[in-house]
């Protein structure tokens, strides 16, 4: 064995450096997938308390980094197609009740673990009719979905999430239903670009 080894010294000290090399490979790969997940967005999109249009909706950073809210937005779907509008400012309250500037709009940091009530599913539609939903009534819903743009210090492209939700029943009966367990990460860079786009043609 030792004779072995000796007359093939060269050989068995390149095996060595390419074990070597292989572990430091794998080491570098785990803290490399560390940091990115570190630095990795996570926003939450969840309804809190009844499941009716009385329902709150709260947007949660669940990412290692602060995130700034750009920009909420609301698309509804009824039977002659589909709308877009901005949801971020709190339109429902009068400017001289704000107590302070910042109450004035949803747009803003959020710290990591920190989370934002936006407003019930009737405030948003509200805020909706005032920009550009004229005559929406929530008898004609069919599905909305709520898309939240941030951006962050670790990534100079838009981070965003969105959920999407039908709507049951007629009249007072009416509830929401989530079509997905939690809210969708986006991260593909042709929807981001799209988000981009979109929040530049409402500049």
């Amino acid at each position: 064995m030792w004779d072995w080894i000796s007359e093939n010294s060269g050989l068995v000290q390149a095996g060595m450096a390419a074990v070597t090399a292989l572990v430091w490979m794998v080491y570098l790969h785990v803290i490399v997938s560390g940091l990115r997940r570190q630095r990795r967005t996570e926003i939450l999109i969840h309804l809190g308390g009844a499941r009716n249009l009385s329902a709150r909706i709260l947007v949660s950073n669940l990412g290692f980094e602060p995130i700034y809210v750009l920009e909420i937005m609301l698309t509804v779907w009824t039977a002659s197609g589909e709308r877009v509008s901005s949801v971020a400012d709190r339109t429902e309250i009068a400017q001289g009740q704000h107590a302070t500037p910042r109450e004035a709009t949803l747009q803003g940091p959020l710290k990591s673990g920190d989370h934002v009530d936006i407003g019930s599913v009737l405030d948003l539609l509200d805020r909706a009719r005032h920009h550009s939903f004229d005559a929406l009534e929530p008898g004609d819903i069919r599905e909305v979905e709520v898309t939240v743009a941030a951006i962050t210090a670790a990534d100079s492209r838009i981070a965003a999430a969105a959920r999407r939700f039908s709507m049951k029943g007629q009249g007072d009966d009416m509830s929401l239903c989530p079509q997905n367990l939690y809210a969708r990460q986006i991260r593909s860079r042709w929807r981001r670009r799209q988000i981009e786009a979109t929040l530049r043609d409402r500049l």
